[in-house]
């Protein structure tokens, strides 16, 4: 029987198991990670730290999942080389290699700690960054055992902004200094962007951005942050949520075709016969993607490959993210800049509104009637027909019916008032408000009724 060896039950090792097990019964899995605890979510990881979660709650699939899937595990171990030649690994503390018939990298990605002097220097001496479930434990007991008032998180990224959110659970005085101009520079636009600083600040959370860290202020333990502009804030606890570095160590040594990430092609095969590599350790068409959608459609796609089923290939992911983040719900799919795209004299069309009264932000890209990208910002009703649609042509009455944007026409002119082209909903005009071409009341105004189309 044929042997399947995965590194790493992240994401993207586990589910790759999982799909490899849904497409044959009998073929032995083996799952190898240096983690001591089996597959869990890193989403609600700084839940762990204020304590709203215990290290149970994180577990996604329980021991008895694997025996139920009949897949091997062997936890808190590190392989320490891979022999493509040989095919099989070394592991730490194991006397004799570990073989395999087909082997799957999914060893993930690190956080990324950029060059700021002194950042290395005070790891676990007040400078964290946050990636495991030991990470969370490690700063949950520093803020204990240090008496720790004043927080600092470098990245206002999703995960740097729900850290701070917990962070501020645990009665820190917090405050996220972001490099961008904006929040979620990698899922927002501007306007979206200080709509949720605002409602963030409300939450006694200190927003700094534009602002570059030069460098962490203390000796033994941290002190505060320098920024470039020469500010400094006090901390006694720095976090780093800056992004992320792939994980290639490994794949490099071995001899593998790496660059920013391990290469592969469409059916994630490496440069190496017999070895795949999955989630965000991968480079494809030197793209990084680092999301949890990328891992699960990559994961589908390796399942396939290794079991010599090659009948789907890898194109890319759609960026899309949906999620509560600090208790807004956020919707950012696609592409939302069109003004970065090379314009080939395709007809770009943009719909938007910030409606500020009642916190939400719409925004829907469209590229000749095809729905290219989308930012739903304290939207929930719209994200099922933008998910469903995106790279789709699409009907515009059923789009304005998904995302209640109206048209609004005046009887006495035929002026249009476009709730998507114009700053505030029409509800929310002054009821004095007239039309600017024929002085026609609001009330002289009907809403344009759009159908349905009927599949």
């Amino acid at each position: 029987m044929k042997k399947i060896l995965i590194i790493g039950n992240g994401v993207a090792g586990t589910f790759t198991a999982q799909n490899i097990r849904n497409l044959d019964k009998d073929i032995e899995i083996e799952i190898i990670s240096q983690e001591k605890y089996p597959y869990y979510t890193r989403v609600k990881l700084p839940e762990l730290i204020s304590e709203k979660i215990k290290t149970d709650d994180l577990i996604v699939f329980k021991e008895e999942w694997y025996q139920r899937n009949n897949i091997n595990t062997i936890l808190n171990k590190k392989v320490k080389r891979i022999h493509p030649e040989e095919k099989h690994v070394f592991v730490e503390g194991e006397s004799g290699p570990l073989s395999y018939d087909k082997l799957v990298i999914a060893t993930g990605s690190m956080p990324n700690i950029p060059p700021i002097k002194n950042a290395n220097e005070l790891v676990g001496k007040g400078v964290f960054t946050l990636r495991t479930i030991d990470n969370a434990l490690e700063i949950r007991e520093y803020i204990k055992n240090k008496d720790v008032q004043k927080a600092i998180i470098i990245g206002g990224g999703l995960l740097g902004l729900e850290l701070a959110k917990q962070i501020k659970n645990c009665d820190l005085d917090t405050m996220v200094v972001e490099f961008f101009p904006r929040l979620l520079p990698r899922q927002l636009d501007e306007e979206s962007g200080s709509l949720l600083k605002e409602q963030i600040e409300e939450m006694g959370i200190k927003i700094e951005l534009d602002a570059a860290t030069e460098e962490i202020v203390g000796n033994d333990q941290v002190k505060g942050i320098r920024i470039k502009d020469g500010r400094e804030f006090d901390a006694d606890l720095v976090l780093i949520q800056a992004g992320i570095k792939t994980t290639i160590e490994l794949a490099k040594e071995a001899g593998l075709d790496v660059n920013r990430g391990i290469n592969v092609n469409q059916f994630l095969e490496t440069s190496a016969e017999d070895v795949f590599a999955v989630g965000d350790c991968i480079e494809y068409k030197n793209q990084i993607w680092g999301i949890i959608p990328a891992c699960i459609e990559q994961s589908k796609i390796v399942a396939n490959s290794v079991l010599e089923n090659k009948t789907l290939e890898y194109v890319g992911t759609v960026p899309k993210n949906t999620l509560k983040i600090m208790g807004i719900d956020l919707t950012s799919i696609g592409m939302f800049f069109p003004e970065e795209q090379d314009q080939d004299g395709a007809d770009w069309e943009i719909l938007k509104n910030c409606d500020t009264k009642g916190n939400c932000y719409k925004k829907i890209v469209l590229k000749d009637n095809q729905l290219k990208g989308a930012i739903l910002y304290g939207e929930k009703e719209a994200v099922p027909y933008v998910t469903r649609n995106i790279d789709s042509e699409v009907n515009e009455d059923e789009l304005r019916l998904a995302i209640n944007l109206y048209e609004w026409i005046c009887g006495g002119c035929g002026n249009v008032y476009d709730e998507a082209k114009m700053e505030l909903l029409f509800k929310h005009l002054p009821e004095d408000w007239k039309c600017p071409k024929c002085n026609n009341p609001k009330s002289g105004f009907k809403k344009n009724k759009y159908e349905k189309l009927n599949n």
